[in-house]
C-alpha cells in the first residue's frame, strides 16, 4: 500500500448482486483515498465444441459481438454501482481467476476488491472457487465483501474498523493498511491482540506494539481477549458491529500451491462484515 492509501483499485464483476456490493465498496475506497477503479470482467468467449467450418465466421462474428455487449454492460454496470466514482473498465478473454490476476498486474492495482457468493449450512465452509483461489495467489491485499453487507444501512462506508494482530510482521502490514483506512473515513480503528489460554501478555504490551504513527491517524484503541483467534476475532467484529475487519495472514507454501492460515480462512468465511486480507 503506498504510504497516502491505495493508488489503483481492481474490482471484478460478473454482473450479480454481490459483485456490486463488492464494486460499492471498491469505489468508496477509490473515493476517498483519490485512488482509480477498474471494473474488470473476465470471460473465454469461448465457440460452442461443435460446428462446421462454414459457420466459422459466423461464430466468430458472434464472439465478437459478445465481447462488445459485455464491455458496454460492464460500462453501465460500473456507472451504476461505483458510486462517485468514474471507473474505467476492462474485459479480459480468459479465466476468472486468471483474467482478474493479469489484470492486475497489467494495471497496476494495488488492492483486489471483489464480492463473494453468499452460501448456507455446509456449503458455508467453502467460499467461492474464484474468490479462494485470488485470496491464494493475488500478490497485493484482497478485500472480500459478503452479501451481509447489503442489510448495512450506511454500507459502503466505513464507521468501525477492527485489525487483530499477532506480533508478526504482516500483522504490522495489515495495521498500517487499518490505520490509513481509518483516517481516510473518520473511523474508529480497534486493534485487538487475541492470546491463546495462558500466554503471556498484557494490554500494556499491545499498546506498546502499535506504532505512534498508527495513533496519530485515527481514533485508535486497543483491546486483549482470550480464546480462539478466528472465533474471537469474529466474535469481536459481530459485538463491535464493526463495518470492515482488517487482518493480515501469512502464506505458506503446501507442496506446489500457496495457503494461508487457518485462521483467515475462518474469518473470511465467517465475518459478519467485509475482510481486507493483506498477505506476506
Amino acid at each position: 500500500m503506498h504510504p497516502e492509501g491505495f493508488r489503483h483499485i481492481l474490482s471484478p464483476v460478473d454482473f450479480s448482486d454481490t459483485s456490486a456490493l463488492g464494486l460499492r465498496l471498491a469505489g468508496a475506497l477509490a473515493h476517498c483515498s483519490k485512488a482509480k477503479l477498474t471494473a474488470v470482467y473476465a470471460d473465454q468467449f469461448l465457440p460452442p465444441p461443435y460446428f462446421t467450418q462454414n459457420r466459422l465466421e459466423e461464430i466468430q462474428r458472434q464472439l465478437q459481438d459478445a465481447e462488445r455487449q459485455a464491455e458496454q454492460r460492464l460500462k453501465e454496470f460500473a456507472a451504476e454501482h461505483a458510486g462517485e466514482v468514474s471507473a474505467e473498465v476492462k474485459v479480459v478473454k480468459a479465466l476468472p481467476v486468471e483474467g482478474i490476476l493479469a489484470a492486475a498486474q497489467e494495471t497496476g492495482a494495488d488492492l483486489i476488491a471483489m464480492g463473494t457468493h453468499g452460501r448456507s449450512g455446509f456449503n458455508r465452509l467453502m467460499l467461492g472457487s474464484v474468490t479462494e483461489r485470488i485470496l491464494r495467489a493475488s500478490p497485493v491485499p484482497v478485500l472480500t465483501v459478503h452479501p451481509r453487507a447489503a442489510a448495512v444501512e450506511h454500507f459502503p462506508q466505513l464507521r468501525r474498523i477492527l485489525c487483530p494482530v499477532n506480533n508478526t510482521e504482516v500483522s504490522r502490514r495489515a495495521l498500517e493498511v487499518a490505520a490509513r483506512m481509518a483516517q481516510c473515513f473518520q473511523a474508529h480503528l480497534t486493534v485487538l491482540h487475541v492470546k491463546e489460554a495462558g500466554a503471556e501478555g498484557t494490554i500494556a504490551d499491545l499498546c506498546s506494539w502499535v506504532p505512534d504513527e498508527a495513533r496519530a491517524m485515527c481514533s485508535l484503541r486497543e483491546e486483549t481477549a482470550e480464546g480462539e483467534a478466528a472465533h474471537e476475532i469474529i466474535h469481536h467484529a459481530g459485538a463491535a458491529d464493526c463495518d470492515l475487519l482488517v487482518m493480515g495472514a501469512r502464506r505458506r507454501r503446501f507442496f506446489d500451491s500457496a495457503v494461508i492460515g487457518t485462521t483467515s480462512v475462518r474469518v473470511v468465511r465467517h465475518a459478519p462484515c467485509p475482510v481486507l486480507t493483506v498477505t506476506g
